[in-house]
């Protein structure tokens, strides 16, 4: 009896294992649409081969596996395009901020020699006869001479911001604790 039971039993799982396996061209098909359309292109594909595997003559699996491909190609040159267009936006930002980096650098050039001119303008249009040392008496100071003074102040203190301003090193900031 026990004998009967096992025979059965390896009966059962082998006529189990041979429907499995005896899948029709409509089953393929109809399971690797559904993964087409859970947009699963791997599955499908795979799908698809074992049914031309098993039924290579079917027109509705070559038609559908005809698809896959396509759609598979169409998300490779999505991609792909996808990758150029970040590729360029990232050279184009690039190349904005090194523009941006030039113009900064003339401004700051065009600002120390506007300024080292009206320096030196200052510098000759002092009074002669005062020595070094000397006060000024506000009266003997014309008024050209006191505006060039304003402005030469004026454009010192602009430098003086913008040195101020400007980002200092990381390597002389600590902000750990050292303990």
């Amino acid at each position: 009896m026990k004998y009967i039971f096992t025979l059965f039993v390896l009966g059962f799982a082998l006529l189990a294992n041979t429907q499995a396996q005896a899948q029709s061209a409509d089953e393929f098909f109809h399971g690797a649409a559904n993964a087409f359309i859970n947009a699963d292109m791997q599955n499908a594909l795979e799908t698809v081969d074992r049914g031309l595997s098993q039924y290579p003559n079917n027109d509705n699996l070559s038609q559908l596996k005809r698809l896959i491909e396509e759609e598979k190609e169409k998300q490779q040159q999505q991609q792909q395009n996808q990758q150029q267009s970040s590729e360029q936006q990232e050279e184009e930002n690039q190349d904005q901020e090194e523009q941006e980096q030039e113009q900064t650098s003339e401004q700051e050039e065009q600002e120390q020699k506007e300024a080292s001119k009206q320096n030196e303008e200052d510098a000759n249009n002092q009074p002669e006869d005062i020595e070094e040392g000397e006060d000024l008496i506000p009266n003997e100071i014309s008024k050209e001479d006191a505006d060039k003074i304003l402005k030469a102040l004026a454009q010192k203190e602009k430098d003086l911001l913008k040195e101020f301003k400007k980002p200092k090193s990381k390597a002389n900031t600590t902000h750990d604790k050292d303990w």
